[in-house]
């Protein structure tokens, strides 16, 4: 028998570790050509256990090299990112915290101003106030000072009055445009010449200055001015003597002229007046006088 011409191995009985893994197998099958397995000579399994160990090793250190390298890498650049990302944070907080202060300030300012514009307006209110309270008191002595100036004037106005006799529902135009010579002669014939010395001297006579009225309505009444008091007396007392009066058909009344504040204060007593007079205490004619003035 022919012996083929070659690499011989020499067989060795070595105890392979159960659990060694088939990737190492593998791993040591495609490391033989690698290590110079030639056909030239023998190689021990040992042999090529320790070259595959050394290449893994080698392989190991370099994979953990790259990887090292790679991980330094990519936490370098996350560093960087973060760092990036915390330099814009610190920008934006800082762009934020600028208007934020800016608003701040501003709500602040308008806050100083507020509170200035409302410390104005107390001490004007203040002013007011005291203002108001001297107007009070100058409108308490004005209002008392125009009480006794009105009580005055109504007084002077009555004073002024006193010689004054009004006569009412003598017909208009019975005056012939001479009121006072026609007022003599009218109280001479309505009240009786024989009750006067001498003829009545009367100082001025009018109607009351209201519209003159159309025909079938109420005359205006006639004022006159008598120039003696006593005149005016004795004409008031035969007023009342006589009780009605009658010019040429039509009742006449004669009252004694005064101002419209009297006239209203004395119209406040007409009831009192009535049942007085329904009661017989007062004369009726002496009372009418002043009730329809």
């Amino acid at each position: 028998m022919s012996q083929r011409k070659g690499r011989q191995y020499t067989q060795t009985t070595l105890e392979v570790d159960s659990q060694a893994t088939t990737a190492e197998k593998n791993d040591g099958a495609k490391a033989s050509g690698a290590t110079g397995l030639t056909e030239d000579g023998p190689i021990s399994l040992g042999t090529l256990r320790t070259e595959l160990r050394a290449e893994f090793n080698s392989y190991r250190d370099t994979m953990r090299s790259f990887l090292k390298a790679e991980m330094e890498g990519f936490t370098k650049e996350i560093r960087d990112e973060i760092s990036s990302l915390r330099e814009t944070t610190k920008a934006d907080i800082k762009t934020v915290h600028d208007e934020l202060m800016g608003k701040v300030e501003s709500l602040f300012s308008m806050q100083k101003e507020a509170a200035v514009t409302q410390s104005d307006m107390e001490q004007s209110l203040s002013d007011t106030s005291d203002r108001l309270t001297a107007l009070e008191n100058s409108y308490q002595t004005l209002a008392a000072d125009q009480k006794k100036l009105k009580e005055k004037c109504i007084d002077l106005e009555n004073r002024s009055r006193r010689q004054n006799i009004r006569i009412l529902n003598v017909p208009e135009g019975a005056e012939n445009n001479m009121p006072t010579i026609f007022i003599a002669k009218f109280l001479s014939k309505v009240l009786g010449e024989e009750n006067f010395d001498g003829p009545i001297l009367v100082d001025r006579a009018h109607r009351s200055l209201a519209p003159k009225p159309r025909s079938g309505e109420r005359p205006r009444p006639m004022i006159a001015r008598l120039h003696y008091y006593s005149d005016k007396e004795k004409i008031m007392s035969l007023s009342r003597t006589k009780g009605k009066l009658f010019f040429e058909g039509a009742q006449v009344h004669i009252f004694p002229d005064m101002s419209p504040e009297v006239g209203r204060q004395r119209a406040a007593f007409n009831q009192v007046k009535t049942k007085l007079r329904d009661a017989g205490i007062i004369n009726r004619n002496k009372s009418s006088s002043s009730e329809e003035h």
